[in-house]
């Protein structure tokens, strides 16, 4: 199938990702303040029990406390520790949380072992917000990035039929030089450059070097690349 229109292209990986397990909803364009309010839902709907925040939501400077940790953890070895850590601990300063005002707590933030089950949720945020990070650079959009339990932690970047995958690459090179992949989003794990014939997939390598040697096609077991132009990202999303 030939896609003249990347957000045509867009739409179809959508609906390909959803009938793989990522059903839990669909963010369109989202700032990084709005995914940080899906994931403050998610950290609370997964540690509402009363030894942890019972019936007190999270705060904003709760949450600040989180993102303070995240910007202190420089390589990517670091960050996937954190990612897969299960837990993050948070210093309480919801005052009406009387019992464990001021009081650390520790949260439940992922287990991969509850992979396509367990507390886990699997979303798509779609043409999301990076926020410039100099005044001479404008803010940039996404393509998709898939959240689990809130954390952007796949971003894909989409071309239209005919044009190179390399051109999805080096755009998400851009960007990192330019600094969007901060804050919430230094979470990125893994970058994902796909046409509907082609798509290579490679660990963000943090402040390192790009390096096409470590970039990777998707094949089955003898090798051959399963992402095509007729089921464009269908096998490879399948949780």
């Amino acid at each position: 199938m030939i896609f003249d229109s990347e957000s045509v292209f867009e739409d179809n990986v959508i609906t390909v990702l959803k009938q793989h397990g990522w059903k839990d909803g669909v963010l369109r364009y989202p700032t990084e303040q709005d995914l940080l309010d899906n994931w403050k839902g998610i950290l609370y709907r997964n540690n509402n029990d009363i030894d942890r925040l019972g019936k007190y939501p999270l705060t904003d400077g709760e949450m600040a406390q989180i993102i303070e940790q995240i910007e202190t953890l420089r390589t990517p070895l670091a960050l996937n520790s954190f990612v897969n850590g299960r837990t993050v601990s948070i210093t309480r300063d919801n005052k009406e949380d009387v019992a464990h005002f001021g009081k650390e707590i520790s949260l439940y933030i992922y287990d991969r072992k509850e992979i396509a089950g367990g507390k886990s949720t699997y979303q798509i945020a779609q043409q999301p917000v990076y926020p410039a990070k100099n005044k001479m650079l404008n803010s940039r959009r996404g393509d998709l990035v898939l959240l689990i339990n809130g954390m952007p932690l796949i971003h894909i970047e989409l071309k239209k039929s005919g044009i190179p995958v390399s051109q999805a690459t080096n755009q998400i090179e851009k960007y990192t030089h330019e600094g969007v992949f901060t804050g919430l989003f230094r979470l990125v794990q893994i970058f994902v450059a796909m046409n509907p014939d082609d798509a290579v997939y490679f660990a963000n390598p943090g402040v390192d070097k790009f390096n096409p040697s470590y970039y990777f096609h998707w094949a089955d077991y003898n090798n051959e690349p399963i992402c095509g132009g007729q089921n464009p990202g269908k096998d490879e999303w399948k949780l």
